[in-house]
């Protein structure tokens, strides 16, 4: 969409002053110099839906003024204003002002050529920073080829946003220029003023463009367009957004002041208007504000509900599940869950076992520390404590109940569909003027580029959310003990099937132990041998729901597809597809519908909306028709 941002430089009665950052002599030194003066620039801005006015960055500002009879450089000035570049509205006139009551240039009378160059500093051009260039200018001639001469745009201008949701614009460059019958023998104090506010002043004088345009994707979302049919919702709420940017972005940019002025310069040294591009195309990437993520986040405020009708493992774990060695045999009484029943045998005297006892190993690794091997013992008590650990009916001992579906299973999800739209809004870039061969042909016209994916449906439950399942109806078998669901009883387990499974959940600490009297008097460094991991769990058959679940195989789906929007002017006839300078193209992008992959021959494109009273919609479809 079109939208004029236009740049009014006005010169008015000033105060006195000289910031140049070119070393001048602030003294009339000079019998026939006379002074030129610059006060403010008035801003005409667009304003958003809030009535929020757009900001503007202007870092320098040059004056050139040329001889028109000699064609020779008189004044070459700098200004530096970055203190400068926020406008400030008048509260009586309302006009959003830049002030430069400051800039004075002292110069030469008679006829001439004044230029204005704004920003400088942020550009090179043939390989040399432009202010470099434009110190070393000594006629009009080289002026007018340096002007001539295109801009590299090879780092992308994006506007960013302030915490009040305010734009900081990006400076870039302006020029303009304009002749002027510069009057003699005015004073520092009463400078002349030069007029440029522009065509529509009823004095000669021009209007300082923009030298780019600005793309600003307001929004992103699955929502209609405005005033449009509905949509299905459930469908589109399968889709997320993976990459966005420009492409067939111009890599230069003209300069050159090429505006239809309203006296324009007979032979005009600029091409008026501009000529098509033919230079070389660069894709700028928007970026994701969370690339871990890999995709853009979105507002949805659907859900997903999983109808669960499945054979069910219940599982339980406690969150301590060691069972300890009581030193006291081989057989019955040498479990328990408590791990000072050790302590306890030794100071009760019992006979300790030779493995509770460091010095019965070696160190193996050779860290200073014995390595303790598993033990060869019977099944004795095991099974016995390993119930007793289950059997505590306080409910902080555990780990939250969890269930694993026993495959085949039908999850049957069921989406409740909600529009969606993206988190980050606003994206907005400067981009070069985009002028084409042939404006009614899309094929290299500068397009919105999306990668939109396609995301299946939750297939799986992992533990953490069967937590959250909601079970209308369930049958269980009786509790099994075992290293994990579906594994085998621990309580059947005896002999060398018993031994070589407790192998797997040995462990053992390091320890001393001070016994005060009795048989076992003394100083003894022991080793707590125990075993853990063992939970309980449950066979049977369930019915329940599961809310909250997410789409998955969003980054990694097999159904991706890249759409191509060509940014268009409006009203949408006649069909023009170039960018123009000082223009800005503001529109919402929405996901009306699921593509078919396999549709054949479809291509991607805008849609004219002709539904929406501001013509500002792109649509995100694939159509061939």
């Amino acid at each position: 969409m079109k939208r004029l941002v236009i740049l009014l430089i006005i010169l008015m009665p000033l105060w006195t002053g000289c910031i140049n950052d070119i070393p001048t002599d602030c003294e009339e030194s000079n019998p026939d110099a006379t002074f030129m003066s610059f006060r403010s620039s008035q801003i005409i801005l667009p304003s958003d839906a809030t009535g929020v006015v757009e900001s503007i960055t202007i870092e320098s500002v040059r004056i050139l003024v040329f001889s028109k009879a000699t064609g020779q450089v008189v004044t070459n000035e700098l200004f530096d204003i970055d203190n400068l570049s926020l406008a400030s509205q008048d509260p009586e006139t309302g006009d959003w002002q830049i002030d430069f009551s400051n800039i004075v240039v002292e110069t030469r009378p008679g006829l001439s050529i004044v230029y204005v160059v704004l920003n400088e500093n942020i550009v090179k051009i043939s390989n040399q920073t432009l202010t470099l260039a434009l110190n070393t200018i000594t006629n009009l001639t080289e002026m007018q080829a340096l002007v001539n001469t295109p801009l590299s745009y090879t780092n992308p201008l994006k506007v960013t946003y302030n915490t009040e949701g305010k734009p900081d614009e990006p400076p870039f460059i302006m020029s303009t220029f304009d002749e002027f019958d510069i009057l003699p023998g005015r004073p520092r104090e009463s400078p002349y003023l030069a007029d440029l506010r522009g065509s529509g002043s009823s004095l000669k004088g021009f209007e300082l463009d923009r030298t780019m345009a600005k793309v600003t994707i307001d929004s992103i979302s699955s929502y209609p367009i405005p005033e449009g049919p509905t949509t299905n919702n459930a469908e589109t709420s399968y889709i997320f957004i993976l990459k966005m940017g420009l492409v067939n972005v111009p890599m230069q940019y003209l300069w050159s002041p090429n505006r239809l002025q309203t006296t324009p310069p007979n032979p005009n040294p600029y091409a008026v208007p501009v000529p098509p591009y033919t230079g070389t195309y660069q894709e700028i990437d928007f970026g994701l504000e969370a690339p871990l993520l890999g995709y853009y986040d979105r507002d949805w405020n659907g859900s997903i509900l999983l109808n669960i009708d499945a054979d069910t493992y219940e599982v339980q774990e406690a969150k301590d599940t060691r069972i300890w060695y009581t030193g006291d045999g081989k057989g019955n009484n040498a479990y328990s869950i408590y791990k000072n029943k050790l302590d306890s045998n030794f100071i009760a005297g019992k006979q300790i076992a030779d493995e509770c006892y460091q010095s019965f190993y070696t160190d193996t690794n050779g860290d200073g520390f014995v390595d303790p091997t598993p033990l060869n013992l019977n099944a004795g008590n095991f099974a016995t404590e390993v119930r007793k650990i289950y059997s505590n009916p306080n409910d902080s001992n555990f780990l939250p109940t969890y269930y694993v579906l026993i495959e085949p299973y039908n999850l049957n999800p069921q989406v409740n569909g909600s529009y969606w739209t993206l988190k980050e809004k606003k994206i907005s870039y400067y981009v070069p003027e985009h002028i084409l061969a042939n404006k009614i042909e899309t094929l290299n016209a500068t397009k919105l580029h999306i990668r939109a994916a396609k995301a299946s449906l939750p297939d799986t439950i992992s533990r953490e959310e069967s937590t959250q399942i909601v079970w209308n109806e369930t049958s269980w078998k009786p509790w099994i003990y075992s290293l994990g669901p579906g594994g085998i009883n621990f309580e059947s387990l005896n002999g060398t099937e018993f031994t070589n499974t407790m192998i797997g959940i040995h462990g053992s600490i390091l320890d001393v132990i001070t016994v005060p009297s009795g048989k076992n008097k003394g100083t003894h460094q022991i080793v707590r041998h125990y075993w853990s991991g063992l939970i309980r769990y449950r066979e049977g058959h369930a019915k329940g729901t599961l809310q909250g679940k997410k789409f998955q195989d969003i980054t990694s789906s097999t159904n991706i597809m890249d759409f191509y929007l060509p940014v268009r002017n409006t009203p949408a006839s006649p069909v023009d597809y170039n960018i123009y300078r000082n223009h800005e193209y503001k529109f919402s992008v929405h996901a009306l519908e699921q593509w078919n992959p396999a549709a054949a021959g479809v291509v991607s494109g805008t849609r004219n909306a002709t539904t929406d009273p501001g013509g500002i919609s792109m649509v995100l479809r694939m159509s061939n028709r």
